[in-house]
């Protein structure tokens, strides 16, 4: 008597038989047994098997496919399956097929054959992959929504009438520094800011948001915008009052108006120009320095800020030429700014910027409305101007700084006489030695391009070897690595 079994069924227990039979809509199919002389029929596509077996080898009659309609519990497809060559001997797959059956019949379900089981261990390691790009993506689209939303960081405004008029107005550009403190870009490479002494005005600084989780900056810029803005007006409004329909943008506006008259004019490049050409042609002695984030902070440590946090706020400033600052470095320096002819300032109201100007001249005595002056990116803004070549063209022109040679053959291709090239100054202690060695040069002009000690050596070569020096910076790179073009 041959074992049956019905579509869906779980049970596949073999009979005296020990042959499975499936049937569906009157189609018939025999699955294969166990053993290398088994036979084998082909069971229907439409079948839908409770307990189909492959197990063991194809002997004489070939595995069976069981159908590709099968439903759970039901066939299993191991491998290629072709039709059975021939019938076999229901003898032969009674013997064989038992013990199978009863093990299929035990475990409820049908049973893989080791390649199978093989497959199916191996797709689920491309399928774990899967999702977790899957996952990975959707964090990117998150992510990308949430930059889209938040509020893009401000261009540099260099001027009263750049500044929003109403509204909170863009977030300010901003970095951190290694430590995890952020604060306005500085000299970072000596490039990342507008208002640095030796920065240039990049593009908007898209990376702020990007760093960032999704949702993190602008959920910060939001409160940082109320803490210093409307929350500030409100630790003016009386209790039990309030200030209808008035922004703090409004009263920024309006304050603004009443302080107007203290605005101080900055020299333009073209008169900047104008004022070194008439020293090189009158062979007297000129200086222009600059002053950014380095230079401030350096001024800064231990007199208007703590030295710890000026090492956090200015990890640059050994390379910038102070690996530390001392008093006498600070004397010095403030002793150069106090005897320039014009100091470069930045125009940029951030914390390491104006937002130390001030204080640190205050502490030096040092009366700004006695000093000349321009903005600390005169030197980028010459060069835009196309005012510096024609400026340097038919001068002797001394280099000193790291870039000095390279710095020489750009300009020499473009008709400039370089008469003496002074190569990298070893920090402010290296002055002295600097300083005899420009000596040793005939020049007209000095363009310095030395860090924080450029302050320094061009005020002493204006005033003690009575040339025209200037503080060059890092527009000497932008110029050696084709960033700018003469």
């Amino acid at each position: 008597m041959k074992g049956t079994v019905r579509a869906g069924s779980s049970e596949g227990r073999s009979r005296a038989g020990g042959v499975i039979r499936i049937s569906k809509a009157g189609r018939t199919g025999v699955v294969l047994s166990r053993g290398k002389a088994s036979t084998a029929g082909r069971v229907g596509k439409d079948s839908m098997a409770g307990s189909v077996i492959v197990a063991g080898r194809a002997g004489v009659g070939n595995m069976v496919n069981v159908g590709k309609a099968s439903r759970p519990g039901g066939g299993i497809r191991a491998g290629k399956a072709p039709r059975a060559r021939g019938e076999g001997n229901a003898d032969k797959a009674r013997r064989s097929s038992r013990a199978a059956g009863e093990r299929a019949s035990r475990a409820g379900g049908a049973t893989l054959a080791g390649p199978a089981k093989s497959r199916l261990r191996q797709g689920s390691a491309p399928r774990r992959r899967a999702s977790a790009l899957g996952r990975r993506a959707a964090a990117r689209a998150k992510q990308r929504t949430a930059m889209r939303r938040a509020p893009k960081p401000a261009p540099h405004a260099s001027s009263p009438q750049a500044m929003p008029a109403s509204g909170a107005g863009p977030a300010p550009r901003q970095t951190t520094h290694p430590q995890g403190v952020v604060v306005p870009a500085g000299r970072e490479g000596a490039a990342a800011s507008a208002s640095s002494a030796n920065g240039v005005p990049p593009p908007a600084a898209e990376h702020a948001v990007q760093a960032a989780g999704p949702g993190g900056y602008a959920a910060g810029y939001r409160d940082g915008v109320f803490a210093g803005g409307e929350a500030l007006v409100a630790q003016h409004i009386p209790p039990d009052h309030i200030l209808p329909a008035v922004a703090a943008a409004d009263l920024i506006a309006a304050g603004f108006r009443q302080y107007a008259p203290s605005l101080t004019r900055l020299t333009s490049p073209h008169e900047m120009a104008g004022h070194m050409m008439a020293a090189l042609d009158a062979q007297r002695p000129l200086s222009v320095v600059r002053l950014g984030d380095g230079e401030l902070l350096t001024l800064a440590a231990d007199t208007v800020l703590p030295a710890t946090e000026v090492q956090e706020l200015a990890p640059f400033l050994p390379y910038a030429g102070v690996p530390c600052s001392t008093p006498d470095i600070r004397a010095t320096l403030a002793e150069a700014i106090r005897g320039a002819d014009w100091v470069g300032v930045p125009i940029s109201r951030a914390p390491t910027f104006q937002g130390l100007l001030f204080p640190v001249l205050r502490h030096f005595g040092i009366d700004w409305s006695d000093l000349k002056l321009t903005s600390s990116t005169i030197n980028y803004s010459l060069h835009q101007s196309r005012l510096l070549l024609p400026m340097l063209q038919g001068r002797r022109v001394l280099l000193i700084g790291s870039r000095a040679a390279e710095l020489g053959a750009l300009l020499q291709l473009h008709g400039v006489q370089v008469t003496g090239i002074i190569p990298a100054v070893a920090g402010m202690a290296d002055i002295p030695r600097v300083m005899q060695l420009t000596a040793e040069h005939t020049f007209d002009i000095a363009l310095v391009a030395a860090g924080i000690p450029a302050v320094v050596l061009c005020r002493r070569i204006a005033g003690e070897l009575g040339s025209v020096a200037f503080d060059f910076g890092h527009l000497a790179d932008k110029l050696v690595t084709g960033e700018l073009q003469l």
